[in-house]
C-alpha cells in the first residue's frame, strides 16, 4: 500500500447514496421497493417507510409499459426520456427514468432526473423553432437555387476535362448540390410541418457522404476520428436528412477547433438499449436505440445559450445565421429521432438517436 492510497478515507457508502442529489430507489426483480435515498422521499412526497417493501408502480404511477417492464425480472436495463409521473398526492411531473442492474441478484437501480428542456433534447414538438427557421429557408429557397444550378453545371463541365482523382471531386459537387436542391425543396414545406419521406437507410452512406464533404473542406489542424459499430441495422430515416445532420455537426465542430493544432472530431455510432420517446403523433413510445455521436475537444458552448441552442438565430459565429442546430433538431424529429447536446469534460458532444428500421414499414 503506498501513502498514496493509505491517505484515501473510507466511505459509508449507504450514507453517500443517502445524500445523493439524484431520486435513487432500489428494486428487486419483481419491482418491489428495497432502499429509497432522500432526494427520492422529496421528489415522490412520501417517506421511505410508506415506500419500502411496496411495488415501485403502487408508489409512484407512471404509464403502464413501464409498470411491465418494472415487474419483470428480465429486464435489467431501461431509459426514457421525458415521462410523466406522479406520487404523493403531487401533480404530473416529467423525468428521465433511468434503470440499471445491481449486482448479481436481479436487483436495479433506478434514478429519477429532472428531465432535460426540450431545447437540449428535442424530443418535444419543435414550436416556435421550426416555424421560424422554415420562415426563414423559405425566403432564401428561391434565391439559392439559381446559384446551384450554375455550380453544376460547371462541375459537369470540369468532368470532362479531369482526371480521375479530379472525377473523384466533380462527383461529389454533383451530389451535394443534388442533395442540397432537394433539401430547398423539402425547407419551402417547412413551415407547413409536412413529413419527410423515410424509410430503411443504412447509416454509413450518408455518414460517408457527410465526412467526404468535410475532408474536401480541408480544415487546417483538424483530425477526424472514427468508431463505428458494424453491426448496426438498418435505420429508419432519411439519407439526405442524416447528411445535412451530420454535415451540419461535422462543421460546426471543426469550426469550433479554428486556431488549434491538435483538434479531434470524433464520430462514432453505438446501440443504446432502452432509450425511448414520445413523440405526441398518436403511437406511444418509439424505441430509439440508434445513436450517432459527433464530439469535438473544442471550448463548448457558452454556458449562457446552452438552453436556447437549437432555437433559430442563436449562434457564436461572428458570420453566422443560427440556422443549422434548429434545422438539425427539425429534420431529427422529422425521422421520429432527438438530437441532445452535452458538454462531457473536455468534449462537446451532440447525440442523435434514430429507430430502427421495421421490416415492411416505409413512408
Amino acid at each position: 500500500m503506498t501513502a498514496l492510497t493509505s491517505s484515501i478515507p473510507s466511505f459509508d457508502h449507504d450514507e453517500l447514496i443517502q445524500s445523493h442529489p439524484v431520486p435513487t430507489l432500489l428494486i428487486d426483480g419483481g419491482g418491489v421497493v428495497l432502499f429509497v435515498n432522500a432526494a427520492a422521499e422529496q421528489l415522490c412526497n412520501i417517506s421511505r417507510s410508506a415506500m419500502v417493501g411496496r411495488v415501485i408502480y403502487d408508489v409512484i404511477r407512471m404509464d403502464r409499459s413501464y409498470r411491465q417492464r418494472m415487474s419483470d425480472a428480465s429486464t435489467s436495463a431501461l431509459f426514457a426520456h421525458r415521462t410523466e409521473i406522479s406520487a404523493g398526492g403531487r401533480k404530473s411531473i416529467f423525468v428521465d427514468m433511468q434503470m440499471v442492474p445491481f449486482g448479481n441478484s436481479g436487483h436495479r437501480i433506478l434514478a429519477l432526473v429532472a428531465s432535460h428542456s426540450d431545447s437540449e433534447l428535442m424530443g418535444g414538438a419543435i414550436g416556435r423553432s421550426g416555424r421560424a427557421a422554415g420562415a426563414a429557408a423559405s425566403m432564401l429557397a428561391h434565391e439559392i437555387k439559381n446559384p446551384l444550378a450554375g455550380i453544376k453545371g460547371a462541375a459537369q463541365l470540369l468532368a470532362r476535362k479531369t482526371d480521375a482523382a479530379g472525377e473523384r471531386f466533380t462527383t461529389l459537387i454533383c451530389a451535394e448540390v443534388d442533395r442540397i436542391a432537394t433539401l430547398i425543396d423539402q425547407m419551402e414545406h417547412f413551415s407547413r410541418g409536412q413529413p419527410i419521406a423515410c424509410g430503411p437507410i443504412n447509416l454509413y452512406q450518408p455518414i460517408h457522404q457527410a465526412m467526404e464533404t468535410a475532408r474536401a473542406r480541408q480544415f487546417p489542424g483538424v483530425r477526424f476520428a472514427e468508431d463505428f459499430d458494424p453491426s448496426l441495422p438498418l435505420v429508419y430515416g432519411n439519407h439526405d436528412a442524416l447528411v445535412q445532420i451530420l454535415l451540419n455537426l461535422v462543421t460546426n465542430g471543426c469550426e469550433a477547433l479554428t486556431g488549434r493544432d491538435d483538434g479531434v472530431v470524433r464520430l462514432t455510432t453505438a446501440y443504446r438499449h432502452g432509450l425511448s420517446i414520445d413523440n405526441g403523433d398518436g403511437r406511444g413510445r418509439i424505441a430509439l436505440p440508434i445513436e450517432v455521436s459527433v464530439s469535438d475537444n473544442g471550448p463548448g458552448v457558452p454556458a449562457d445559450i446552452r438552453g436556447d441552442l437549437f432555437d433559430p438565430f442563436v449562434t457564436t459565429k461572428r458570420e453566422g445565421r443560427g440556422l443549422g442546430l434548429a434545422l438539425v433538431a427539425k429534420l431529427a424529429r422529422d425521422m421520429g429521432g432527438t438530437v441532445q447536446h452535452i458538454r462531457d469534460g473536455d468534449w462537446t458532444r451532440f447525440r442523435v438517436h434514430l429507430p430502427v428500421a421495421q421490416k415492411g414499414r416505409s413512408e
